[in-house]
């Protein structure tokens, strides 16, 4: 089985309001033409009605309105690019496989993996293939152990099956540590199956995952024990960097 590795890659208007107060002329000359200028009446003796009322009401001086920068363009929250399609949780306690010439040599462990995809809830458990308990299986190949439970048992022949894979480095150490960390990976597709002819090839992904957590309760190199749990997000957004293409809806 390949090494399952991803890349991820993790964002007016102006309103100008002013307010002006002219000035007008303190009072005002009643003259009649016909008469001297004993009829002419002191403007200072007239009390000026327009000043009364500017003296009564109360001015505000709210300051000078602030002209916001048009420059300043507020951008949106860039968004992940991977998008969460489902979660997982997974348990394996068992041998870690490394001749599939024969699969009547070939131990299975023990262990389940419930998962949600898109809505839609998962269990993969143990599996016997005639009179062998043959899954989850784990195997190791360049350097990696690989975790592989079946969504039912398949026969001898070459058949496709759902699969659901979690693979770590052979040089991990046990405790609990970050998947991303640990460089661990969990993935969710459709697997050729050959059991006979020892064939174990990923076809396709429909979800994967490097955010999750890990706990190596065991390690020692030929056989295994440990529990995780994490997320699992759209492929798509991954394209040519998937060392697997995409399964087709």
């Amino acid at each position: 089985m390949k090494n399952f590795w991803i890349v991820f890659l993790m964002v007016s208007f102006f309103v100008a309001f002013s307010v002006s107060c002219g000035e007008s002329d303190s009072g005002f000359v009643k003259y009649d033409p016909a008469t001297d200028d004993e009829h002419q009446v002191d403007q200072d003796m007239v009390p000026d009605e327009e000043e009364e009322i500017v003296d009564d009401i109360e001015i505000i001086d709210e300051g000078p309105v602030e002209e916001p920068d048009e420059t300043q363009v507020e951008e949106p929250d860039e968004e992940t690019p991977f998008e969460k399609i489902g979660d997982f949780n997974l348990s394996f306690d068992g041998q870690i496989n490394t001749d599939l010439s024969n699969y009547m040599s070939i131990r299975g462990g023990a262990g389940a993996v419930n998962f949600n995809y898109k809505m839609t809830p998962y269990t993969f458990g143990e599996l016997t293939v005639i009179i062998v308990q043959l899954f989850p299986l784990a195997i190791l190949q360049q350097g990696n152990v690989a975790v592989m439970w079946l969504d039912s048992a398949p026969g001898l022949g070459a058949e496709v099956k759902q699969v659901f894979g979690f693979t770590f480095p052979s040089t991990i150490q046990p405790g609990e540590q970050n998947m991303e960390t640990a460089q661990a990976f969990a993935f969710y597709g459709d697997i050729d199956v050959n059991v006979q002819g020892g064939q174990f090839d990923i076809r396709c992904v429909r979800a994967a995952s490097y955010q999750g957590n890990l706990n190596v309760i065991f390690y020692d190199g030929a056989n295994a024990n440990f529990t995780a749990s994490g997320d699992l997000l759209d492929p798509a957004a991954a394209g040519s960097q998937l060392p697997y293409p995409v399964c087709p809806e």
